[in-house]
């Protein structure tokens, strides 16, 4: 499941009163003091209470499951390194603080975004092993076939 934008804001640990640390039996045993405190039924006209129901139903689903739990938990670390996105007005994406990307660091695909982006190694160049590049010259009038 990919990241909500909820889970950069909200500390699900602190909607449901329990430690970063807690079980899944504390995590379950929490959710259900809450869900029956301020669920709509029990509480029946109260807004304040339906969506204090909702946070906390919403804290359950990614903590009360154990993949989602993992995933939020690095996520959250990851915004609290200070590599995270930050939020820009409307609710987009700000960008990424301290966070670097080269399109040399996925290796081989750093070529192909590399060429798009005028980055690319020209013919003649020097592979990293010191060996010459050996891609063949391709035109649309070379009786080569140009690869993919």
């Amino acid at each position: 499941m990919a990241p909500q934008r909820e889970w950069f804001e909200k500390d699900y640990y602190a909607v449901l009163g329990v430690g970063k640390d807690a079980s899944e039996k504390e995590i379950t045993r929490a959710y259900r003091k809450l869900a029956k405190q301020y669920h709509p039924d029990a509480n029946p006209g109260d807004k304040v209470a339906e969506e204090r129901f909702k946070e906390v139903s919403a804290a359950y689903d990614v903590l009360g499951d154990a993949e989602k739990r993992k995933e939020y938990d690095e996520v959250r670390r990851m915004v609290a390194s200070g590599a995270g996105p930050r939020f820009g007005p409307g609710g987009g994406f700000g960008g990424f603080e301290g966070a670097t990307f080269d399109v040399e660091d996925v290796g081989g695909l750093g070529d192909l975004f590399g060429g798009l982006f005028g980055r690319g190694r020209r013919r003649g160049a020097v592979e990293p092993s010191g060996a010459p590049t050996s891609r063949p010259s391709c035109t649309s009038t070379s009786s080569t076939p140009c690869a993919a």
